[in-house]
């Protein structure tokens, strides 16, 4: 007999007790992870709430909304996956979404500790853009084993990066995620096509001018200091580089498209300029090269990631990415 996979929900108070009374009249559930959201903001919530669902639906786990918006009306409303009336375990997730607009920290460290359940990973997913919201942060920060981050979720510009960096430099010892990194693996994958060519790898060595333009400052930091950690570049200060030789390396960048995303990014060698673009289909990059070793344009797919797949990957990952970490602090000093 095939299990009945819509979903029940029920709204009921904001007290914890109301909540657990809700969440024990559902068979015994079980869960491979505790996922925590954090929404302050009204303009993305729709956004985020959208992910965290598909996630909540592919995976067995208990998400809890901490929504902070003011759009809900002082509720909480508890969503369940119908259970098989033969069996008496549930193998689905569970999620809980609660109005804390109102809420002290110590109230939602309360939820956190009362409705998580022990013996699995906890993610915090901080989406929190307010300044007022930083004690809450604080006192979540020692329940959860990661915490993900978006810092061009919500903004263009090179604040959200500097308060990750600040943050990071206070909890070293936090895993930590940030999805604006995680997008970038296509365009890392696609700059190698680059240099295919083997007779190519002494350029690699030579560029001297590295310009990114993308709708958000983070992927252009993150993308410049990944491919200098490749080429032996050290960030020096504001937007600059020096390479193994100590030779200058300028970098610039512009804010053009759409937000989250990389447009373009060129490097100028000694002797050639290379261009990757995105074109009108924005699954597909142009490169090219022109001078000494010019090139006709090849179009290459730039390989689709979506943000429930970068959840989900931001989740199951485990351990410090060294890689991230590298050009995280790399950011930094770019950053000046």
């Amino acid at each position: 007999m095939a299990a009945d996979m819509s979903l029940e929900s029920s709204t009921v108070s904001t007290s914890l007790d109301a909540i657990r009374a809700e969440l024990a009249r559902t068979k015994l559930s079980t869960s491979t992870l505790n996922l925590v959201v954090w929404i302050d903001d009204p303009a993305r919530r729709d956004w985020i709430l959208e992910r965290a669902g598909m996630l909540g639906e592919k995976y067995p786990s208990f998400t809890l909304i901490l929504d902070h918006t003011g759009v809900r009306s002082g509720d909480a409303t508890v969503t369940t996956a119908a259970r098989d009336a033969e069996s008496t375990l549930s193998v689905r997730g569970e999620r809980v979404d609660i109005d804390v607009s109102g809420a002290s920290a110590e109230t939602v460290v309360g939820y956190v500790a009362g409705l998580c359940g022990p013996g699995v990973p906890t993610i915090l997913w901080w989406s929190g853009m307010r300044e007022e919201s930083r004690p809450t942060f604080e006192a979540l920060l020692p329940l959860a084993d990661t915490l993900l981050f978006d810092s061009s979720g919500g903004s263009r510009d090179e604040e959200a990066m500097r308060k990750l960096l600040a943050f990071h430099a206070a909890h070293p010892e936090v895993e930590l995620r940030d999805m604006a990194w995680m997008r970038l693996r296509p365009w890392r994958d696609m700059i190698a096509n680059f240099f295919d060519d083997p007779a190519l790898l002494g350029e690699l060595f030579s560029i001297r001018r590295l310009h990114i333009a993308s709708g958000s400052d983070s992927e252009a930091f993150y993308l410049a200091s990944w491919l200098a950690s490749r080429l032996d570049w050290s960030a020096t200060g504001r937007n600059a580089f020096t390479d193994r030789n100590g030779t200058q390396v300028t970098f610039s960048r512009d804010r053009v498209g759409d937000i989250r995303r990389v447009q373009s990014v060129c490097l100028d060698s000694d002797t050639s300029w290379y261009h990757g673009e995105v074109t009108d289909d924005p699954g597909v990059v142009r490169i090219w090269v022109e001078g000494e070793h010019a090139r006709e344009p090849r179009l290459f797919p730039l390989q689709a990631i979506d943000n429930a797949s970068l959840l989900e990957r931001a989740v199951l990952e485990t351990g410090a990415d060294d890689l991230f970490e590298t050009a995280l602090r790399s950011a930094g000093t770019l950053l000046g």
